[in-house]
């Protein structure tokens, strides 16, 4: 699975907020091979990501049902449909052993980089 580190969180069905989702998801992707970071898809999302104010390529739904899209640079000379395949299992698996909630919608896309 490339990877993957445990996030520290404890499991369980407890409500978990938006932003502990993102940083578990984040830090999921970017446990995989393949994976240089997970960035805004655009340039402002980029800038605000610099300056502290971004979601540093994390997008959560929580409601009705847990949806997450990620952006995702990836290394050049890598399998690229492996690599999102490996993010993808990655971060269902790690969101719903640490929060116990799985999710029902993941979008994955490639940054240009």
């Amino acid at each position: 699975m490339g990877g993957v580190t445990d996030s520290g969180q404890s499991s369980g069905g407890a409500a978990t907020s938006a932003h502990d989702l993102a940083r578990i998801a984040r830090s999921a992707a970017l446990g995989c091979y393949g994976v240089k970071a997970v960035v805004g898809a655009r340039w402002y999302q980029r800038l605000a990501d610099r300056l502290g104010l971004g979601n540093h390529g994390v997008s959560i739904r929580t409601e009705p049902e847990l949806a997450i899209a990620l952006n995702v640079e990836i290394a050049q000379g890598v399998p690229r449909d492996t690599v999102l395949a490996n993010v993808a299992e990655a971060v269902r698996y790690t969101v719903q052993r640490d929060t116990g909630r799985s999710i029902d919608q993941l979008t994955l896309t490639v940054a240009a980089t």
